[in-house]
């Protein structure tokens, strides 16, 4: 379906090409619509959205900018940790007890914790309090009663939750910060919304996490290229990594890309610090964005063995840019080869 641009690039200069496996090209092409790409961006949740799509002439700009302010206002609602009336800032603020919490934050906490349990707390949703001691967060605009003395290791397994009743346990002194997952989460609702408003084919992006639906109206996939390291390619390296984005999401993690006094934000939950620097960067491959937001801070923590061990184990499409003295060399999960051409 795609062949032009991929024998294109392979005459040239080679970049790896990852394109979802299982799918029908019936069915993609079902997805192309005759109409031009139209584009929006902004600003929302400390970072910038943007969105590429093409849709029949009834779906107005001004409704899909709405839906997706719409959107964007729930989850900094119940999720940010800068907005201190916030549901989440209200819950690191409360004292022992249970607290009844909005389906969208509950679901969103509840995935949070069972990534922490499955990596053994490297990717960990309680570490606010540590991200505000390196300088990362709102620090003192939400003041999190405790917080010196609670910069404990794997404070998350005192939450507990109520799945019947939509509620978790604040043990008191936990400070949730769920930037790793809740962004991802964003994406996925307004993907949804999208559909909802009729939009075929789309690129929708907050802060560097993806979701595609459909196809362009050339028939050509999404295409995204992965930024997952700050030094060039080793001899014998693909020259880039393509995704195509068809009914798919990505997200990255990366240490060169946002650092404090030279430590960078991302955390290993286990020890509270960053990891050792082997690993530059991580991209996760997923139908949700959410799972492959949550997965590449988690696998980027765990480092380059247990990271890819644990990506192999969930089934991940993973790609690791591990630092080597010859430059950065990409490493493929199993689910990440059988996408590659």
């Amino acid at each position: 379906m795609w062949g032009d641009r991929a024998s294109d690039v392979l005459m040239s200069s080679a970049p790896r090409l990852l394109i979802p496996t299982g799918m029908k090209p019936g069915a993609v092409r079902d997805s192309r619509i005759d109409a031009p790409v139209r584009r929006l961006s902004g600003a929302t949740m400390g970072t910038g959205w943007s969105l590429a799509f093409a849709a029949p002439e009834s779906v107005g700009n001004a409704g899909v900018m709405a839906a997706l302010e719409e959107t964007f206002a729930l989850v900094i609602r119940q999720m940010s940790g800068w907005e201190p009336h916030s549901d989440l800032c209200r819950f690191n603020r409360a004292g022992e007890g249970w607290h009844d919490l909005q389906p969208e934050f509950f679901h969103v906490l509840a995935r949070g914790l069972e990534i922490a349990e499955a990596t053994g707390g490297a990717f960990d949703p309680a570490l606010a309090d540590r991200i505000d001691a390196l300088g990362f967060g709102p620090g003192a605009d939400v003041p999190v009663p405790g917080a010196g003395e609670g910069r404990r290791l794997q404070a998350w397994r005192a939450v507990k939750l109520d799945a019947k009743a939509q509620r978790a346990f604040q043990p008191g002194g936990v400070a949730l910060d769920l930037s790793s997952i809740a962004k991802g989460y964003a994406v996925d609702l307004c993907a949804a919304r999208l559909g909802e408003l009729g939009v075929p084919s789309f690129l929708m992006e907050i802060g560097g996490e993806f979701v595609g639906r459909g196809v362009k109206p050339d028939a050509q996939p999404w295409w995204i290229a992965l930024e997952l390291s700050d030094e060039a390619s080793a001899p014998g390296e693909a020259t880039a990594t393509d995704v195509a984005l068809v009914n798919l999401a990505v997200a990255t993690s990366g240490d060169f890309v946002r650092q404090r006094n030279g430590v960078s934000h991302l955390l290993d939950g286990r020890t509270g610090t960053a990891p050792d620097g082997a690993v530059s960067g991580v991209a996760v491959m997923h139908a949700q964005c959410m799972e492959a937001d949550a997965w590449a801070t988690a696998l980027f923590a765990l480092g380059a063995e247990d990271g890819m061990a644990m990506a192999e184990q969930q089934g991940l499409a993973a790609v690791f840019a591990v630092r080597t003295p010859e430059g950065a060399r990409m490493r493929l999960s199993s689910a990440a080869n059988a996408m590659a051409e």
